[in-house]
């Protein structure tokens, strides 16, 4: 778990010790949840730009460049 404080969420600090510890423990892997679905949501955009320069009949490796995606998945997308 994160250093965090509960000043940083809003809690007042030192109230008790184990409700402070629950409510950051939440807060920390909501945060992380969002975190995640962020990486997600960035991946799928950048397969679907590879997508549309597919479509366009730009090469693989001019692909890779732009998108930062390896060969093996450009190659994956192109067959779908």
């Amino acid at each position: 778990m994160l250093n965090l404080k509960a000043e940083d969420y809003g809690f007042e600090p030192n109230v008790t010790g184990f409700e402070e510890a629950v409510n950051l423990a939440y807060l920390d892997g909501k945060r992380e949840g969002k975190l995640e679905a962020k990486r997600k949501w960035k991946r799928q955009g950048v397969k679907d730009i590879a997508k549309n320069l597919i479509e366009l009949g730009i090469d693989d490796e001019t692909i890779a460049k732009a998108t930062k995606l390896d060969l093996k998945t450009i190659q994956k997308l192109r067959k779908n």
